[in-house]
């Protein structure tokens, strides 16, 4: 049959099966979650004879290409494409009226590919989405390096164990109106290798005195989510002798472990 893509088809082809969706399109999504990819079209006059519809979905990867959902002779059915069968559908309950969108659930790394999207008449149209499946970043551990204590340094160390890079680090103190990455004075964030020799986000508080004492976030980012964990600094007032309430890396009260508070990962 003819091709009818729109940007290089002569003007008498115009007139085709045309898919009504944007060029190319690329898209970063979390493991796990579920993905819509869009495949809507028309049937213009010249496709209005005998010629039957067919929808052909097919993952696209460098070395092979997988038809895994086809629509055909007025029936559904899947292709070679393995592990794919239980998670994918077409959206509407009969494609053949102008809508071959599917549902792609519960993602999987190898679910990153090309996918294309082939309707075909007596013309035909095709249509791609670049899919990119990433692991959000693992819930963080918080902890103090040292004790704090007033007029001396103390870091604060942030690892994520796990999720697709690059990562990226930003500590925050909580509390009041303040903005997301707002610190007090003289603090400064460093890049560490807190985490097994992997990049990690230290924050540096010089000359601590009362304003530095709360609670602290750390944020771990990457392109489909982030995930944060918390640990709480106490300044001692001027003239207290008594011991601070700070934990040494991987030790909380009486043993029990890292003193903080891990955030479950967010869209």
């Amino acid at each position: 049959g003819s091709v009818g893509a729109l940007s290089v088809c002569p003007s008498a082809l115009l007139e085709a099966v045309r898919i009504n969706a944007k060029g190319q399109q690329v898209l970063y999504l979390a493991q796990g979650d579920s993905v819509r990819l869009g495949c809507p079209y028309i049937l213009e006059p010249e496709d209005n004879g005998p010629t039957n519809l067919d929808i052909v979905w097919t993952m696209v990867n460098p070395d092979q290409r997988l038809p895994f959902l086809i629509y055909q002779d007025q029936r559904i059915r899947y292709g070679s494409a393995p592990g794919l069968q239980q998670r994918v559908s077409f959206v509407a309950q009969d494609p053949s009226l102008y809508d071959a969108s599917i549902h792609l659930a519960n993602l999987q790394m190898s679910d990153s590919a090309t996918y294309e999207c082939t309707v075909k008449k007596a013309t035909v149209d095709t249509h791609q989405v670049t899919v990119t499946v990433l692991e959000k970043p693992a819930p963080p551990r918080c902890w103090m390096d040292g004790e704090p204590v007033r007029g001396g340094d103390l870091m604060l160390r942030c690892c994520s164990d796990g999720g697709s890079l690059p990562l990226s680090y930003q500590w925050s103190k909580m509390g009041g109106d303040y903005a997301m990455g707002w610190l007090p004075p003289r603090t400064m964030q460093e890049l560490g290798l807190s985490c097994a020799g992997q990049a990690s986000g230290d924050l540096m508080i010089q000359s601590l005195s009362q304003e530095h004492s709360g609670t602290y976030a750390c944020r771990v980012t990457n392109r489909v989510g982030y995930s944060q964990c918390m640990v709480r600094v106490s300044i001692p007032r001027a003239g207290y002798t008594g011991r601070m309430g700070g934990t040494r890396p991987g030790q909380g009260p009486s043993g029990a472990g890292p003193k903080c508070l891990a955030v479950a990962p967010c869209s």
